[in-house]
C-alpha cells in the first residue's frame, strides 16, 4: 500500500511518451507517411511493432509492468506481455488516425461514430445547468472523432492542451481544431490560460482537458487505480472549484470495423468543502474509477508507453527474465480489417 501523498508537482516521467532523438525522428516520419501514403503504414505495422518492442527494453518493460497492474497479480506472465504489441499497435492507429482526421471534414469525422452512450442526458444535463462543463477524457481511442461529437452539441470548446515537441503532429493537430471551430487553450501559457478557461466556462462553454496522465510540472496527486497508484492532474478539480462547473468524463475506444464508441459518464461535483479522503480529494477518486472502469475493459486501447504505475516508475537493472524482446512478427494478413486503409 502506497503511503498517502500530498499535492506533489508531476516529473517528466509522467509524460504518455518520452523520447530519444532516434525516436522522434521514427515518429516524425511516421506522421509525414500517415499523411501522405497511409498505406505503406498499414503494409508495415506488424514490422514497426516488433522492432519497437524488440529494440526498446524499456517499452517492454513499460508495457509488461502496466499490464501487470491492470490484470493483477493473478495474470499470468504470458498474458501480461501479450498487451506490449497490441499497445503499440493502437498507438501506430492514433498517429495514423491523426493525419487522416486532419483532412476530413466535421461532418466526416462524426460518421466515424459507431454510438453514443449517454449523449441525451447529456444534452438533457447542460440544458438544465448554466456553469459550463469540464469534459475529461483519456488516451485513448480516437480523441478527434470524440471531439467532433462534442462540437456537434457544444458550441463553444475549448481544448487544454501542453504544445509538442513533434512539429508535423502539432501542425496536424491545429488544422484539425480549426476545422471543428475548436478554440485552444495551451497549458504552457501558464496563470493566464486557466483565467480565461475560468471565464470560458462561467460563460457556460465547455472545457476538455486529458485526465489520466499529469503533465511534466504539473500539480498533481497520487490516487488508488488498477492495483496500483497513479498520479492525475489536479487541473480539472482545481478549475471547477474556482468555477462550480461538474467534471463530465467522456471515453472514446475503437471498434474492429474502424469506427468510435462515446461514453458519457455521470457528472462529477465538487464542493469547496468535500473533505479529502486519506489525503486524496474525493473528485479524483471518482474519476479514477472511471478510468479504471474503461482502462480494464480496453486495456490494449490505453496508449500509455511508459510506465503508467509510481510503484514501476523506475525499471529495475535486471528485469525479469520474461521481458525478453519480442519474436519476429507474424506475416501480414492482407485481408485482415485490421490492416485495411478502408476499416481505418
Amino acid at each position: 500500500m502506497l503511503p498517502a501523498r500530498s499535492e506533489q508537482r508531476a516529473a517528466g516521467a509522467t509524460t504518455p511518451l518520452q523520447l530519444g532523438s532516434a525516436a522522434r525522428w521514427w515518429l516524425r516520419t511516421l506522421f509525414r507517411v500517415s499523411r501522405n501514403a497511409r498505406w505503406l503504414v498499414y503494409l508495415l505495422k506488424p514490422l514497426a511493432v516488433w522492432c519497437a518492442l524488440h529494440f526498446s527494453r524499456k517499452a517492454r518493460y513499460s508495457t509488461f509492468a502496466n499490464a501487470r497492474r491492470i490484470f493483477g497479480p493473478e495474470a499470468s506472465d504470458a498474458q501480461c506481455a501479450a498487451l506490449g504489441p497490441k499497445v503499440v499497435g493502437n498507438f501506430i492507429d492514433f498517429v495514423v488516425d491523426v493525419a487522416r482526421s486532419s483532412a476530413m471534414t466535421a461532418a466526416q469525422l462524426r460518421e466515424r461514430i459507431e454510438t453514443v452512450e449517454g449523449r441525451d442526458a447529456y444534452v438533457e444535463f447542460r440544458k438544465r445547468t448554466r456553469t459550463g462543463a469540464i469534459v475529461v477524457t483519456a488516451h485513448m481511442g480516437s480523441f478527434e472523432v470524440g471531439l467532433a461529437a462534442l462540437a456537434d452539441v457544444e458550441p463553444h470548446i475549448h481544448v487544454v492542451f501542453k504544445r509538442d515537441e513533434h512539429d508535423g503532429f502539432e501542425i496536424l493537430r491545429t488544422s484539425l481544431r480549426q476545422t471543428l471551430d475548436v478554440n485552444e487553450a495551451p497549458i504552457d501559457d501558464g496563470w493566464e490560460t486557466w483565467m480565461r478557461l475560468r471565464d470560458a466556462l462561467t460563460a457556460n462553454h465547455v472545457v476538455v482537458m486529458q485526465a489520466d496522465r499529469a503533465m511534466p510540472g504539473q500539480k498533481a496527486q497520487a490516487v488508488p487505480m488498477c492495483n496500483g497508484h497513479v498520479l492525475l492532474p489536479l487541473g480539472p478539480v482545481k478549475l471547477a472549484q474556482i468555477s462550480g462547473a461538474p467534471i463530465i468524463p467522456v471515453l472514446t475506444v475503437r471498434t474492429k470495423s474502424g469506427r468510435c464508441r462515446l461514453f458519457v459518464e455521470a457528472p462529477i461535483h465538487v464542493d469547496g468543502s468535500d473533505e479529502w479522503i486519506n489525503g486524496v480529494h474525493p473528485a479524483l477518486l471518482q474519476l479514477a474509477a472511471v478510468l479504471e472502469k474503461y482502462i480494464t475493459a480496453y486495456p490494449d486501447q490505453w496508449l500509455v508507453l511508459d510506465p503508467a504505475f509510481i510503484e514501476d516508475a523506475v525499471e529495475p537493472a535486471d528485469p525479469a527474465p520474461h521481458v525478453q524482446a519480442q519474436e519476429t512478427p507474424a506475416p501480414i494478413d492482407a485481408g485482415s480489417p485490421a490492416f485495411s486503409p478502408d476499416s481505418q
